[in-house]
């Protein structure tokens, strides 16, 4: 397995724990941020750096 599979498998690892409805439960509460209730901003704040950190680092292995 080379590097950059290893860092794929590790940022999966990492977005099911982020994921895992434990913590998720901490953050399904009243209130919200500039307007928007805090567990969509959760979700889609992780889902969106989740994506992001994949295409940086299946950009990074064409090089």
């Amino acid at each position: 397995m080379d590097l950059t599979a290893r860092r794929l498998a590790a940022l999966f690892a990492v977005g099911l724990a982020a994921l895992y409805p434990p913590l998720l439960g901490a953050f399904n509460r009243p209130g919200s941020v500039l307007g928007i209730p805090i567990l969509p901003l959760y979700l889609f704040t992780v889902w969106g750096g989740l994506v992001l950190a994949g295409w940086l680092l299946a950009r990074r292995d064409k090089r």
